[in-house]
């Protein structure tokens, strides 16, 4: 019986094997092949401020976190403050393009980047759409002079304000800005478009022009040509009769007589 039971086991195994191998291929076939992490940080919170630090004064959050709400849906500018503890090794800019990737869409935006106690913070990160409209190295001065001003303040959050609100005003600007620009694009494009339709309907009618003044010219020159050829002399055409028996026929000024005529 014992002998039976382990042959029975064993002709078991088989099918429970195949079993699992066909649930690990459906399975498979549910996971994702991008290979993409989920953000370490997790969803946008809906203050606009990352604080993971507990350094800043709540007080001054909840105000900034208004205002910041505020100036999304009025001007449509965006601006997302994140406070870390320590950035390990990570460049500023890398750090602030990460969360402005995950957590920012507007057309224009910026993330605040702060990390307390380093002398090189906070640090301003402007994205968008938009940014395209502007030129870089006025970008570039523009959040230097921005950083400059904001790492004057002495607290944490004094630093972090003031680095959100010239933020903040800097999106504004740029977004008028950009706006103008690309409205004189539009419209320089759209004069251009029409000065060169303007010109080739010009050259079109000269043409035309031309070509009417031409015609009867060619029929007055040949009418005159005409007319001047038969006030001339007029000549007999070339015979092109044979000579008779080797030599010249009779007749003068290529007019031709025949001796044979009874009448002459």
């Amino acid at each position: 019986m014992a002998a039976k039971g382990f042959e029975k086991q064993g002709k078991e195994e088989p099918a429970v094997t195949a079993f699992y191998s066909v649930l690990a291929v459906v399975l498979a076939m549910f996971v994702p092949l991008d290979g993409n992490d989920p953000f370490e940080f997790g969803s946008r919170p809906p203050t606009s401020i990352f604080e993971g630090t507990g350094s800043l004064e709540p007080a001054m959050l909840k105000e900034l976190s208004a205002d910041l709400a505020r100036i999304r849906k009025a001007d449509e500018v965006d601006v997302v403050v994140v406070v870390l503890q320590d950035l390990e090794g990570a460049p500023p800019n890398y750090v602030a393009g990460r969360f402005a990737e995950e957590w920012c869409d507007a057309a224009i935006h910026a993330v605040v980047l702060h990390v307390p106690g380093d002398p090189e913070s906070p640090w301003i990160h402007p994205a968008g759409r938009m940014m395209g409209f502007l030129k870089p190295e006025r970008v570039s001065e523009r959040v230097a002079e921005a950083k400059r001003r904001a790492s004057l303040e002495v607290t944490d959050s004094e630093v972090v304000r003031a680095a959100a609100e010239e933020a903040t005003d800097m999106l504004r600007y740029w977004k008028g800005t950009a706006i103008n620009r690309r409205e004189v694009l539009e419209t320089t494009r759209t004069r251009m478009k029409l000065e060169l339709e303007a010109a080739a309907w010009k050259k079109k009618l000269v043409l035309l022009c031309l070509l009417a003044l031409t015609i009867p010219l060619v029929v007055v020159v040949s009418m005159l040509v005409s007319f001047i050829r038969s006030k001339g002399a007029l000549y007999f055409p070339e015979s092109g009769m044979p000579r008779r028996l080797g030599g010249p026929q009779a007749g003068g000024n290529s007019v031709l007589v025949s001796l044979e005529d009874d009448k002459i």
